[in-house]
């Protein structure tokens, strides 16, 4: 058909060839639609008889290419990768509970899954009891007849506290209960809690997995009967990843063991390092002997992870002050990137808490978390020398 040259600029690169060579990278499928041949076509793609794609939303090449890599990696049937770790997080809790359930969650949850649970879900009349999950004789009291659901993380965030998978597979068991696991602090390289009894895993890709601060995305992976129950919701909510982010994190993915033996390695050199300083009230970190869970993080880890936190004298003017006085660090409100950052979980991620139930759990206002990056360790332990010695300057 001859066209115009306006037309021409729309179709000029439409049924392009693809090389037989195959590309050394997953290619990026920036599209949002795809085009069918027939009516036949589309009718065998809506009903799953072929393999094809429709409507991002529904599935795209370069989304599914990572899903499968993550189930892979996390030893699960089945991946969906969302926006965000929050979204896979709500698809999750919304499609496993109904208006009615229950829920047990840790205490000292990341604060956006506890105000997910405390001030989102109870609108939906679904009721959550918070508990300290590392005393499992606490948990089996709050079981009840309508309860779906435990979700606890792999290491908690500030606190770096484990929870004993042994005793909560146990539980979850003997009560029928499914058992969600974020393990965005430990990533499927120190910790694939599949294999150790969980229903489901969720990661902030955001986080670890992708590596590098450049993408929000989240995924959610287990077994094929949970994993079908959540795509319906997954893709009628619309809270799913670009082709472009899915493609920035399969590329992060590839590096993602050598930056965990590298975070984890300068982890250690700077717990201790903090350890030691006269300023510093304790320090959280599960590789420490003196952390009150190590051997359990022993059994349950390969690796202790690139998170810690540590208390300051002063309250939150000596953490500030700690904070003003870095140099190479800076103050990110988030983590896992390949440079060092702290936070501040008070002003931070717990700031939905009060002070009240911050002291509860154990999350001073002098408690500062860090990120521990790629450095050279000798590097970030002399910021933080120098940030301590000048923190009243």
């Amino acid at each position: 058909m001859k066209m115009s040259k306006w037309s021409q600029a729309i179709h000029a690169g439409k049924g392009a060839k693809v090389v037989r060579s195959r590309p050394t990278v997953q290619p990026i499928f920036q599209t949002s639609v795809f085009s069918f041949d027939s009516l036949e076509e589309v009718d065998q793609a809506f009903s799953g008889q072929e393999g094809g794609y429709i409507y991002s939303r529904y599935g795209n090449p370069s989304v599914q290419a990572l899903e499968q890599a993550l189930a892979r990696l996390e030893g699960g049937d089945q991946a969906l990768v969302c926006s965000s770790g929050m979204a896979a997080i709500t698809a999750t809790l919304l499609s496993l509970c109904q208006a009615g359930d229950h829920v047990i969650a840790a205490e000292d949850l990341y604060g956006g899954t506890r105000g997910l649970l405390e001030r989102e879900l109870t609108r939906f009349n679904i009721e959550s009891s918070f508990v300290n999950v590392t005393m499992p004789s606490k948990i089996e009291p709050l079981v009840r007849p309508n309860t779906k659901v435990i979700i606890v993380e792999t290491i908690s965030n500030p606190l770096m506290r484990l929870v004993d998978f042994a005793a909560l597979v146990a539980l979850k068991r003997a009560y029928r209960l499914t058992l969600v696991v974020d393990n965005t602090f430990a990533s499927p390289m120190l910790c694939r809690p599949l294999e150790q009894g969980a229903d489901l895993v969720v990661e902030s890709l955001t986080k670890y997995i992708n590596g590098h601060s450049d993408v929000t995305a989240g995924a959610v992976i287990g077994g094929t009967d949970n994993i079908e129950r959540i795509k319906g919701f997954h893709i009628q909510s619309g809270a799913v990843a670009s082709p472009f982010d899915a493609w920035l994190v399969m590329r992060g993915l590839q590096t993602l063991p050598l930056r965990m033996r590298q975070h984890t390695a300068n982890a250690m050199i700077l717990a201790e390092f903090l350890t030691a300083q006269p300023l510093v009230v304790c320090v959280h970190y599960p590789g420490l002997p003196g952390h009150g869970q190590h051997a359990l993080a022993a059994k349950q880890l390969s690796g202790f992870g690139g998170m810690l936190s540590f208390v300051v004298h002063g309250g939150s003017y000596g953490a500030e002050q700690v904070v003003k006085a870095l140099s190479m660090v800076d103050f990110v409100p988030s983590l896992a990137g390949v440079a060092t950052s702290v936070s501040h979980p008070a002003k931070t991620s717990h700031r939905g808490l009060t002070p009240i139930e911050r002291a509860r759990l154990g999350i001073d206002d002098g408690m500062i978390r860090v990120s521990v990056g790629l450095e050279d360790a000798p590097d970030i332990c002399a910021d933080f020398a120098h940030a301590l010695r000048h923190k009243d300057n």
